[in-house]
């Protein structure tokens, strides 16, 4: 039947900056493809559109993405509770930077875009930060995507934003290819995330409640490493480690250095839980990001969260360290 297909469906999605064929293989399944929202302006980039795809057919799942430019703080992926598990995505092999899971995924656009692209809050234009990262952003609100299809939606968007801001470059690929994740695994406690010779201090290992499990590595993209540990226990806690060279995510955090201060030597820069190094070919910036119930779960006392983050994050860089032939540093104070 017909309303089962995508015969006689739109030409174009987003005010033309999705083709059906690249929302077709993003939402990889049985069903009719329509637009469900969008909000833009004429002659502005900015845009927000929900696309669906919807079956007729017991037992099909309905699926929903809801595509949307964004100007975000910092290296964004990495940091917030929003970008969730970046040792689970599949990265952008080339020259753009992105990344996608089954649950959404993001394109940073180029750095000569980001005073020029913001987002749609309500009905209005939020104009660009100009401290901000742009990017054409993807979330999944029912069913899960296709990563290799949702990679090729983001990025032919990302494009289109891009042109319609008169910053496009030819870095923003088209049919990016992907570094798939690692399968889940068991973690070994002397070798956590596979890195030799890192291991959780004492202190952050909590029996009962958050003792080391389970891990996911995302390692094979040439300018991202990224982990996943989740830990067993009553918490229900999880933190994750990623380190990249990705020229704009360093540019991103580079942006806002409050709160870092100056390493020896001139090494680099440091938080509590990011830092920059200068390594053998280039920059590289390295963070570790708790979810809100490992964090609660150490508050037992006072000043333990930042001294278990800082110690964590310290034995973390320091084994890391190698993937990217960086300096030996130490970032915990005395």
């Amino acid at each position: 039947m017909w309303q089962n297909t995508n015969v006689l469906g739109s030409a174009s999605f987003c005010d033309q900056r999705v083709e059906p064929a690249d929302a077709q293989g993003a939402l990889n399944s049985s069903g009719r493809v329509s637009e469900g929202r969008v909000q833009s302006s004429p002659g502005e980039p900015e845009f927000t559109c929900v696309i669906e795809r919807t079956s007729r057919f017991l037992g099909d799942t309905d699926q929903q993405v809801t595509l949307t430019t964004a100007n975000e703080d910092g290296p964004f992926p990495y940091t917030t509770h929003v970008w969730k598990n970046p040792g689970a995505r599949s990265y952008f092999k080339g020259e753009t930077s992105g990344a996608v899971a089954p649950t959404g995924g993001y394109v940073v656009l180029p750095k000569s875009c980001w005073g020029k692209v913001g987002n749609i809050r309500g009905t209005r234009v939020i104009p660009p930060d100009d401290d901000g990262v742009s990017a054409v952003e993807a979330t999944m609100t029912k069913g899960q995507a296709d990563p290799e299809g949702l990679a090729r939606l983001l990025a032919r968007a990302a494009q289109k934003v891009a042109a319609d801001a008169g910053c496009a470059t030819p870095s923003l690929e088209e049919s990016p290819e992907l570094a798939a994740p690692d399968g889940v695994r068991t973690t070994d406690v002397g070798k956590v995330c596979g890195l030799p010779g890192f291991s959780l201090p004492d202190d952050t290992v909590i029996t009962g409640v958050a003792e080391p499990d389970q891990e996911q590595i995302s390692r094979d993209a040439k300018d991202v490493w990224a982990c996943d540990l989740t830990l067993a226990g009553s918490a229900g806690a999880t933190v994750s480690f990623a380190a990249t060279s990705d020229q704009n995510m360093v540019d991103a955090a580079l942006q806002d250095t409050h709160g870092f201060r100056e390493l020896p030597n001139s090494q680099g820069i440091a938080a509590v839980d990011q830092a920059i190094l200068h390594c053998a070919e280039g920059d590289v910036y390295f963070a570790a990001h708790w979810n809100r119930e490992y964090t609660g779960a150490l508050s037992d006392k006072q000043d333990r969260v930042s001294k278990v983050h800082g110690k964590t994050f310290d034995a973390f860089v320091a084994s890391a360290a190698d993937l990217y032939s960086c300096p030996d540093v130490t970032l915990t104070k005395s």
